[in-house]
């Protein structure tokens, strides 16, 4: 499936997308669909396996020892968690900001009420259809607090913001290689560019002729009468 995507591809989406009032049931899975397509990737699909697929079931459990169910918009298995909402509240507006806050709770408690043995997805995807999609992320895997990605200030992509190209590459990864949006393994893997280049330099500055000149018995061969004048009874007479 390819990556590539024209201008004309990206404002199709925002187009068909932006202005549509329908309700979230009617609207949210096709959103993921045809958002699927604008970043290549594939699509949800019913598994035995579960671990692809809109509305997937869950299991609350409650300190009171009785359990209810639950069901998640959309989930991928150590990707992430997707809860859509198609607020009725202006988009600049507190009750807007409040709908998303009460939906990224509850795509935090889906998370956490996974089975542990499938772990915590690192992302938690909050979606206004038509709107905005906001992205939360907790790269521990142990269902603490998913926090703004990769900040409080970039978090929230508008749709207009989907036609950018690093944009799409940031969501693409999301679906395909989240541990590759790791800011601690991002760290790691520019620690260990910088030492490969400081080697490399090294390196380099080793087979400079410059330094093979310097360190040359030639070199230390012409500098040796000197010192050893410079250490003669003669001159050490002069600078006493």
């Amino acid at each position: 499936m390819t990556f590539a995507h024209t201008d004309d591809t990206a404002q199709a989406f925002i187009q068909r997308w932006q202005h549509n009032t329908a309700s979230e049931l009617a609207t949210s899975q096709s959103f993921v669909m045809d958002l699927c397509d604008l970043l290549g990737v594939s699509k949800p699909h019913p598994t035995p396996e579960l671990d692809y697929m809109f509305e997937r079931p869950v299991t609350f459990s409650h300190g009171d020892g009785s359990t209810s169910a639950g069901r998640i918009d959309c989930y991928r298995r150590g990707h992430f968690v997707l809860e859509a909402k198609k607020l009725k509240a202006g988009s600049h507006t507190k009750g807007f900001d409040d709908g998303l806050l009460r939906a990224r709770s509850q795509g935090e408690a889906y998370a956490r009420a996974l089975p542990s043995s499938e772990g915590r997805p690192p992302f938690v995807l909050v979606v206004d259809v038509g709107t905005v999609i906001e992205v939360y992320a907790e790269f521990s895997k142990t269902g603490g607090t998913y926090t703004p990605y990769p900040d409080p200030r970039s978090h929230r992509l508008t749709l207009n913001e989907l036609a950018r190209p690093e944009v799409q590459d940031r969501m693409r990864r999301i679906w395909t290689d989240p541990e590759s949006l790791n800011p601690a393994r991002i760290s790691a893997q520019v620690t260990r560019d910088v030492a490969a280049l400081l080697a490399r330099l090294a390196k380099s500055l080793e087979r400079s002729p410059a330094v093979q000149q310097s360190s040359s018995p030639a070199v230390q061969q012409s500098s040796s009468p000197a010192v050893q004048q410079s250490s003669s009874p003669a001159v050490q007479q002069s600078r006493l």
